[in-house]
């Protein structure tokens, strides 16, 4: 697993939530790691190849719930997501929330990620490196400093 280009994000999210739901700060749930075979046959199924780098996370964890703040939907929850206001792609699928400003982790049918900010109906294009650590790894952060973890 440690090939897997995302690893040390995995390590560090689960670092953290371990210790934050040991100092009874809050709960998150990191999924069981996803089957590659189930994977392959929902992208058949869907007629999408996922990012590689989504797929790597799936084989770690599929899906993962920061308490209502982020999320990763496990693969078997993403769904065709169309949108008469989003400017540039006609299709996208919702991987993710960022419920704090009521942005989605996209992906357009080419497996490009965007975070699409739906209160200003503009697509801004980023990785799914970029969203562990901007949308996920960030705010366990702050957690773990409110927590007085850090």
């Amino acid at each position: 697993m440690q090939n897997n280009p995302i690893y040390e994000q995995f390590c560090k999210i689960k670092e953290y939530c371990g210790k934050l739901e040991e100092a009874s700060y809050d709960s998150y749930k990191l999924y069981s790691p996803a089957d590659e075979e189930d994977i392959c046959r929902w992208e058949r199924d869907n007629g999408i190849t996922l990012p590689q780098e989504l797929k790597c996370w799936y084989m770690l964890s599929n899906g993962f719930d920061m308490n209502s703040t982020a999320d990763i939907l496990p693969f078997e929850s993403i769904r065709r997501y169309t949108h008469d206001d989003v400017e540039g792609i006609d299709v996208c699928f919702i991987v993710g929330h960022y419920i704090g400003d009521g942005s989605m982790l996209v992906i357009d049918d080419c497996g490009n990620f965007y975070e699409f900010d739906h209160g200003y109906n503009k697509l801004y294009k980023m990785s799914f490196r970029e969203f562990l650590v901007k949308w996920v790894i960030d705010n366990l952060e702050d957690n773990m400093y409110d927590a007085g973890l850090m």
